[in-house]
């Protein structure tokens, strides 16, 4: 474990935008209620006071009859988020974030439990999750919205006859005749290997059918959470927290924005992701680190009574919307795209700044970055030049 550089904050706020819920609730379309976009972002800053004093100077600036800056209620400007990123860097600070695209988010996760569940540490191995990705690409970009229903359906009502209905949509959308070697025949090959396997360990018994689909959450409500992007995007900013100081979270201190729904389930992955470090289910990467050997304080408070949130907040929102209108083929402005690609290349400081962003190659190329894996996820192969811009997927 490596000594945590001493300018490295102990306190970081956390603010989500584009929740929409568990993605087993997508909408018509796979539209996720017109929020195909979710966003983690955290602010690392031990001089909480000096950014008030100077996100005051902001607002005064810029909003000044605004009595609080809110990302939804347009303030989340280029312009703002460019000055509050000046005041972050200036008190020592720094800002991570979580950009996941939810159409590739269910990809992925197709691929993790319909399709090739992790059955060994070799499954967690840098060589195997770049294989996994390639195949959520494929996924993601050639498969129609009836196959990601399909999953869905099986995820809400899980059973032997929507689990093989799943299966069946993804082997109608990956017809026979393409080479086993290229990722649309290995997504044939897989389904078809997962559907025997399936059938084999006995597809009436509903803890088999557990087995092919992720696990859910309980709910405030008590009914089960699908898929919360929520929860994947906390985990992961934890373990990048993890990263930047070196396995010393004792002192850790995360503040996150009031979450009265998804309080608990985060507390508890939180408390699963610690207990990660006595397994063999480890995931191995540069830019995060799941061995947890010091726990960190969560705490939720609202966004009005922590300047830090606020500007998490901010950040989310920019990050959230400018993701939304690049995705969507919509023009991006100069001053957006710079502020964007200022927030992405936050890690240029610190191995653990910065973005990571969980969509496809070919979207990360509609934000005007380069798309790449973190370093550790890839290929064998030496040809394989690792970029600066994060878009693994855990």
């Amino acid at each position: 474990m490596t000594r945590a550089d001493p300018d490295v904050p102990s306190r970081y706020f956390f603010d989500e935008s584009g929740t929409s819920g568990d993605l087993s609730r997508t909408g018509p379309g796979l539209d996720f209620k017109r929020q195909p976009i979710f966003v983690l972002a955290a602010v690392g800053l031990d001089d909480e006071d000096g950014l008030g004093a100077r996100l005051a100077a902001i607002r005064e600036r810029r909003f000044p009859q605004s009595s609080e800056l809110k990302a939804s209620k347009g303030h989340a400007t280029p312009a703002v988020v460019s000055e509050l990123l000046d005041s972050i860097d200036a008190l020592g600070g720094g800002v991570l974030l979580e950009v996941m695209d939810k159409r590739f988010t269910l990809a992925a996760t197709m691929i993790n439990t319909l399709l090739l569940r992790p059955l060994s540490a070799a499954d967690h191995e840098p060589k195997a999750l770049w294989f996994r990705a390639q195949l959520a690409e494929q996924l993601h970009e050639s498969s129609p919205a009836d196959v990601f229903d399909a999953f869905i359906a099986a995820c809400r009502e899980p059973g032997e006859t929507t689990l093989k209905r799943a299966y069946r949509a993804v082997l109608d959308a990956f017809p026979p005749g393409v080479p086993r070697d290229a990722p649309a025949g290995a997504i044939r090959f897989f389904a078809l290997d997962s559907l025997k396997d399936f059938r084999k360990a006995g597809a009436r018994r509903p803890e088999v059918q557990r087995r092919f689909l992720p696990l859910p959450d309980p709910g405030h409500t008590g009914k089960d959470v699908w898929i919360l992007p929520h929860l994947s995007a906390f985990t992961n900013l934890y373990a990048r927290i993890n990263k930047l100081r070196g396995g010393r979270m004792a002192e850790v201190q995360i503040v996150h924005d009031d979450q009265p729904y998804f309080a608990e389930i985060l507390r508890s992955s939180k408390h699963a992701a610690e207990g990660l470090a006595d397994t063999d289910d480890v995931i191995k990467l540069a830019r995060a680190d799941y061995r947890f050997v010091e726990s960190g304080d969560l705490t939720f408070t609202p966004s009005t009574a922590s300047t830090g949130v606020q500007a998490a907040d901010l950040i989310a929102g920019f990050a959230m919307r400018y993701a939304r209108e690049a995705l969507a083929g919509h023009p991006t402005d100069d001053e957006s795209r710079a502020v964007f690609r200022r927030l992405a290349h936050c890690l240029d400081v610190a191995p653990g700044f910065g973005m990571n962003l969980m969509m496809s190659n070919r979207d990360v190329l509609r934000c005007g970055l380069l798309p790449s894996r973190d370093p550790l996820v890839r290929p064998s192969g030496p040809a394989d030049v690792p970029l600066r811009i994060s878009s693994t997927w855990s």
